[in-house]
């Protein structure tokens, strides 16, 4: 009698609580979920010497984005080998075409690039990484989120990396950018590219203010994230007002610092 009447009533469960009322696909530019509009980029290429960090003005935007990173480690024996052997073919085929042919430059250019990599590999310990890189945004309205693809557009441009939107490809695009460690064969095919490990640091996507002078000395930790402060007040150029004061909070134990002329009255 219960499982009839289970069965009458319909079953409720906590997966019902999270899942959409419905989902659409019927667009090949965006994913509809619930009235909200979700749209992805895929990261293409990446310029290859980079000093900042390259995602930093991503992440500082106040647009609501997805981004996931993904890194595989490659075998360092075979890639040096199979660089070894795409060395020595390109450099026959370069002896054979002439400086007159049209892809004398495309081979020209595949061939110093693999040789760069062997060397940094075999001499400065270089590791070699395929990444993968996805950035979702969603709105509510379509005007809007064309806007916001292209602002993300834009800011990718300025720190030199190329995107392509996920146009047939946007469920896949994001699934990748869920937590669920999915990085499906359809988009990694598009958005792989190698990077050393020396490159690898200027993709670390967490960041957070804090106060570091490489002259200063040690004040204290960051409430927010527990970095440590180093400061230098008697640096005029950076500092105007070298003033400070200090309050003092019991309940929580921590010493606060201000600058007198960041105090607002």
């Amino acid at each position: 009698m219960i499982l009839i009447d289970n069965y009458i009533g319909g079953t409720f469960n906590y997966k019902d609580y999270l899942s959409p009322s419905y989902i659409s696909l019927n667009n090949p530019k965006y994913i509809e979920i619930d009235g909200i509009y979700y749209s992805s980029l895929l990261i293409v290429n990446y310029i290859r010497e980079q000093n900042d960090l390259i995602f930093q003005n991503i992440i500082d935007t106040d647009e609501n984005i997805y981004i996931s990173i993904y890194y595989e480690k490659q075998d360092t024996y075979k890639v040096i080998k199979d660089l070894t052997y795409n060395i020595g073919n390109v450099g026959v085929d370069l002896e054979k075409i002439g400086k007159a042919r049209q892809d004398y430059e495309i081979a020209a250019f595949t061939y110093n690039d693999a040789k760069y990599i062997r060397k940094e590999m075999q001499i400065n310990n270089e590791e070699m990484f395929f990444i993968y890189t996805y950035i979702t945004t969603f709105s509510r309205d379509k005007k809007e989120l064309e806007n916001k693809l292209n602002k993300i557009e834009g800011m990718l441009r300025s720190k030199g990396m190329q995107s392509k939107r996920a146009y047939f490809r946007q469920e896949q695009a994001f699934r990748a950018n869920l937590p669920f460690m999915q990085n499906e064969k359809d988009i990694k095919e598009v958005t792989k590219r190698n990077i050393l490990t020396n490159s690898i640091q200027a993709t670390y996507p967490f960041l957070s203010s804090s106060i570091f002078d490489e002259e200063g000395i040690f004040i204290g930790s960051n409430i927010y994230n527990n970095s440590l402060i180093f400061l230098d007040k008697y640096n005029r150029n950076k500092y105007k007002n070298s003033n400070m004061c200090i309050f003092r909070d019991k309940r929580f134990r921590k010493i606060i610092f201000y600058k007198i002329n960041d105090i607002k009255k």
